[in-house]
C-alpha cells in the first residue's frame, strides 16, 4: 500500500523527471569534448536535439496535465509515449555497450527518462506497455544511426586548409570518377588558391561511383605525410582525377604517385575510420546525393551549391567577401 502511495506521489510530479533529464542534457553541452566520440541520429535529426525536443515535450505534456487537463486518456498517451521511448532507449544503450564508449550526459538523462517510464506505466495495461516497448526498440533499430570516432581521430584529424582563423568554411564535395566533377576540378582549384587565406577549406570524396573509395583512400594516404598543404592536396588531386580517366586501378594510381615523387603513407584502417567518423556524418547532414556539390559555412548559414557553374559562381561570391 505505501508502494502504490509513493507512486501515485510521483505521478503528480512527473515533470520532475522530464525537467531533470532537459537541465542534463543542456548542462551535458558543457562536455561536448568529450561526449563527441558517440554521434547518432534517427531519420537524420540529432540525438541531442530529438532529447531536447522530446523531453521538453513531455515536460509541457506533464504541467498541462496536472494543471490544466487531468484526463485518465492523456496520461495514458504520455505513458503510452514514455513506453515507446523506453524501448528506443534500450537500443541506445546497447549501442554504447557493443562499443564499449559511454556518453554521460546520455546515460544520466536516460536514467532519468527510465525513472519517468516506471512511475508512468501503471496507468496501462502490461500487455499494451509491452507492445510499446517493443515497438520503440523496432523503430529505433531500424532508423538509428550511429558512430564512434576513433581513440586516435584526435591526434589525426581530417583533412583542412588555408586559413585556421578564417570565418568562412568551404566543404568541395567530388568523385574522381564524376566526368562533371574532372570537368569543374581546374577552375575550381584555380579559386581555393586565391581563397586560401580567407577561408578554411575540404575536400570530402563522395564514393558514388565504384572504385572511387579507393581513390578516396588514396588522397588520405598523401595527406597523412603532406599534412594541410593545399598545393600539395591539388597536386594529388590532379593526378586522381587524371588516372580515373582511364580507370586505373588503387595499384596502378600509388605506382603513379610512386613515379611522381609524391609522398604518402598506406594505412586503410584509418582512412576508412575517418569516412565512418567524419566523412560519412557530413554527406548525411548536407544531404550530399550529386557531385560535384560546395558547402559554403558562414556563422550559423549553410548553403549548398550544386553543379560546377553554381560551384564558381559561389567561390566567387566568398572571393569578394
Amino acid at each position: 500500500m505505501k508502494g502504490f502511495r509513493i507512486v501515485a506521489n510521483l505521478q503528480d510530479k512527473a515533470w520532475i523527471f522530464p525537467a531533470l533529464a532537459l537541465l542534463t542534457l543542456v548542462i551535458g553541452q558543457v562536455c561536448q569534448e568529450r561526449c563527441a566520440v558517440l554521434r547518432g541520429d534517427i531519420l537524420g535529426l540529432d540525438l541531442n536535439v530529438m532529447g531536447i525536443f522530446l523531453y521538453s515535450l513531455l515536460l509541457v505534456a506533464t504541467v498541462f496535465y496536472k494543471k490544466l487537463y487531468p484526463r485518465d486518456w492523456f496520461m495514458k498517451a504520455i505513458a503510452a509515449v514514455v513506453s515507446a521511448g523506453a524501448g528506443a532507449e534500450m537500443i541506445l544503450v546497447k549501442f554504447q555497450v557493443q562499443n564499449n564508449t559511454y556518453c554521460p550526459k546520455c546515460l544520466i538523462s536516460g536514467f532519468f527518462f527510465l525513472a519517468m517510464f516506471f512511475v508512468v506505466a501503471p496507468n496501462l495495461k502490461k500487455w499494451v506497455v509491452i507492445c510499446w516497448i517493443v515497438a520503440g526498440a523496432l523503430f529505433a533499430s531500424v532508423t538509428f544511426n550511429g558512430s564512434v570516432v576513433p581513440s586516435y581521430a584526435e591526434d589525426i584529424k581530417y583533412p583542412a586548409f588555408g586559413s585556421e582563423r578564417a570565418q568562412v568554411e568551404i566543404i568541395v564535395y567530388s568523385d574522381y570518377l564524376c566526368p562533371a566533377c574532372s570537368k569543374a576540378d581546374e577552375q575550381i582549384n584555380s579559386a581555393l588558391r586565391k581563397l586560401k587565406s580567407k577561408a578554411r577549406i575540404r575536400f570530402v570524396d563522395v564514393p558514388i561511383h565504384a572504385g572511387s573509395l579507393e581513390y578516396a583512400e588514396v588522397f588520405l594516404y598523401a595527406w597523412f605525410e603532406s599534412g594541410d598543404n593545399l598545393e600539395s592536396a591539388i597536386k594529388v588531386r590532379e593526378t586522381l582525377f587524371e588516372a580515373a580517366k582511364t580507370k586505373t586501378d588503387q595499384l596502378g594510381v600509388i605506382k603513379v604517385l610512386t613515379a611522381k615523387g609524391i609522398p604518402f603513407r598506406e594505412d586503410k584502417n584509418k582512412a576508412r575510420e575517418i569516412f565512418r567518423a567524419y566523412y560519412n556524418p557530413m554527406m548525411k547532414a548536407d544531404k550530399i546525393n550529386s557531385t560535384p556539390s560546395l558547402v559554403v559555412i558562414k556563422g550559423n548559414s549553410r548553403k549548398t551549391y550544386v553543379g560546377g557553374a553554381e560551384i564558381l559562381k559561389a567561390l566567387g561570391e566568398v572571393s569578394a567577401l
